[in-house]
């Protein structure tokens, strides 16, 4: 016989073979996908890869990648120990700094603003705009370099408040000048705007930036996301 008849059901389908429901057929939709610890991490990698990569079917597969090539060329280890020497360079500098750090820096500059703002509030009053502009300038600079300290804060943002800093107290210091006997000697607050410039001029000279550009480009460039689900490594961000 030319056609055997296999069912009816099976003839339902005029249009031929139907591969999908073969499939579906083969493994059906109540089966449960069980995956290894290792795919379940793997799987939760998708999320934390660029947003140009996470596209479905090969999302899984980089991350495989990624995954094996900081084990293979770093190892977890090492990772996390590279990590854990880079996070403390912002309060203990490295070594070419020599003993020079940028949080310390950073409050130095913060602290003689705000002595500053005193002299110029003693001075020329309260409301007098180069204090005004001075004081706000301060604030900003206080709230993000606290959150930077707390790590709600990027350091980026804390470089810009420290140049709106530098220029609001030049200002404020040029307006005591006017005010006083002889500009070049302004007693205290000549040295504390002193070592307000100072601490300035140490920020911009801090070998720190090119160690965590270094820092970077040994862990491979691997977005910060992807490290902190493997390693539990977080992004340390140069200064500028």
């Amino acid at each position: 016989m030319a056609n055997a008849d296999f069912s009816r059901e099976q003839n339902q389908n005029p249009g031929g073979f139907d591969s999908g429901s073969y499939r579906e057929a083969k493994r059906p939709d109540t089966e449960a996908v069980r995956l290894t610890p290792l795919q379940q991490k793997l799987a939760g990698l998708e999320k934390a890869l660029p947003s140009a990569l996470a596209k479905r079917g090969t999302a899984l597969v980089l991350s495989v990648v990624v995954m094996l090539a900081a084990f293979v060329g770093l190892g977890g280890a090492k990772v996390r120990g590279k990590y854990n020497e880079a996070r403390k360079w912002y309060t203990t500098g490295v070594s070419a700094d020599n003993g020079y750090n940028l949080s310390e820096e950073l409050t130095t500059r913060a602290n003689t603003a705000a002595n500053i703002i005193t002299t110029g509030t003693n001075t020329l009053g309260a409301d007098h705009a180069e204090v005004l502009a001075a004081q706000d300038a301060l604030t900003a600079f206080q709230n993000d370099l606290d959150g930077l300290n707390a790590g709600k804060t990027r350091m980026h943002a804390v470089y810009e408040d420290n140049t709106a800093l530098g220029a609001a107290i030049d200002q404020l210091y040029a307006k005591l000048q006017e005010q006083a006997a002889d500009p070049m000697k302004m007693g205290a607050v000549q040295g504390q705007y002193g070592q307000f410039n100072s601490a300035g001029t140490i920020i911009g000279n801090l070998q720190y930036n090119q160690a965590v550009y270094e820092y970077q480009n040994d862990v491979g460039g691997f977005p910060a996301s992807v490290l902190g689900k493997l390693f539990g490594v977080k992004e340390v961000e140069p200064f500028a």
